[in-house]
């Protein structure tokens, strides 16, 4: 074995810290180096991983209305190139549902070449809310994924190149749509367009929003954030913020918010899923 590489999308860190703590818990099991690859930032799309024979592929993502982001799908659909390379799929879902998002990326690795052998579904914090998903990745998660890293290291260890891996998840891998958003009545919302505003009273014009945003599109005019471009409402901006001053004011967006956190507060459980057998090609 040659590397544990993890390839994660995460702009506010929630996912990032799901898949370090298993990549690190993995590759003290397989006395592994762990080497990360970001392609959150548009910059970091313009990279692509390698993918050396030997290297066990960690790929991280968060669950944007229930599936793989849209608007990272092709990079991650491009990256996703293997040589038979084991691999892990984790997604993280602010504790309403992971819906199609892990069949989805379970789907594109094979896709690509990969033997998964391990996939989780976790529960981080909803970037919508402050109380959704609060404080998870909690300390029975992480003994969770623990555990789960030892099973995936026990089937790196008896793979060999003569099997397959066949690894079933819930799901569509190839789904036609994304979750369509509801309001407090039960009534679908589209806010696709929404975006942020900012405060000018409280902003500090550090930059900070300019700088962590997924999709690059807030350009800073006479010192105050614009936000001209792509929304994919991750909140990188919002709760990266220092001074607040970022906010989203669009009715149904927060109607959304409002419907979910009363439907979905009760704590989901992550959710695991790892190869039973290791077929004889």
């Amino acid at each position: 074995m040659k590397k544990i590489k993890v390839c994660y999308f995460s702009p506010t860190g929630g996912t990032l810290q799901v898949a370090r703590h298993f990549a690190e818990t993995l590759a003290k099991l397989l006395n592994a180096e762990v080497e990360y690859h970001s392609y959150t930032l548009p910059k970091e799309r313009e990279v692509m991983p390698v993918f050396d024979e030997g290297d066990v592929v960690v790929w991280a993502t968060p669950v944007y209305a229930g599936r793989i982001p849209n608007k990272t799908l092709d990079y991650v659909r491009n990256a996703l190139h293997g040589n038979g390379n084991l691999s892990v799929a984790l997604v993280t879902f602010g504790n309403r549902a992971y819906d199609n998002a892990l069949a989805e990326l379970v789907g594109l690795m094979g896709e690509g070449g990969m033997q998964t052998v391990g996939a989780a579904a976790i529960v981080t914090r909803h970037v919508f809310s402050d109380t959704l998903g609060a404080n998870r990745p909690n300390r029975d998660d992480i003994l969770a994924i623990e555990h789960f890293a030892a099973t995936v290291a026990e089937k790196v260890f008896s793979y060999s190149k003569d099997k397959d891996v066949i690894l079933k998840v819930p799901g569509e891998a190839n789904p036609e749509k994304y979750y369509s958003p509801l309001n407090t009545t039960n009534a679908p919302v589209n806010f696709l367009k929404a975006k942020p505003s900012c405060n000018t009273e409280l902003c500090t014009h550090c930059g900070k929003c300019m700088n962590v945003c997924p999709m690059g599109s807030v350009e800073v005019e006479e010192g105050i954030p614009m936000f001209k471009g792509i929304c994919i409402k991750c909140q990188a901006c919002r709760l990266s913020c220092p001074a607040g001053a970022i906010a989203f004011t669009d009715p149904d967006y927060h109607s959304h918010i409002a419907m979910i956190e009363h439907n979905f507060s009760s704590p989901k459980q992550p959710e695991f899923f790892v190869v039973e057998k290791l077929f004889y090609k």
